[in-house]
């Protein structure tokens, strides 16, 4: 779930700012959970990380570990995109159509 950022309205402590974690839809809160003070969301920069796997994760994931591991691996074919082609592995099928 996403964290939003709220102010404190009318608060002893300069800038004090509360993040909350809430659903996507969820309604915009006013009051602090806690406290009971009037607080108003804010509009903050996004902080994303795009690029998750660590180069120990990546080195899991390749080919002729996972397939070591008893894994098989399906790719989706590049001119079908309801046909998936086994590329590591020798279990299951060799492709996967879903036509």
């Amino acid at each position: 779930m996403p964290v939003y950022q709220y102010k404190v309205v009318d608060s002893k402590i300069e800038d004090e700012i509360i993040e909350i974690e809430q659903e996507i839809g969820a309604k915009e809160l006013r009051i602090h959970p806690i406290t009971g003070e009037t607080i108003k969301k804010i509009i903050s920069s996004t902080s994303l990380t795009l690029n998750h796997s660590s180069t120990r994760e990546k080195v899991t994931l390749e080919k002729g570990n996972l397939e070591k591991n008893g894994f098989t691996v399906f790719q989706k074919d590049n001119s079908n995109p309801l046909r998936y082609n086994r590329t590591a592995g020798n279990l299951g099928p060799e492709e996967i159509n879903l036509n």
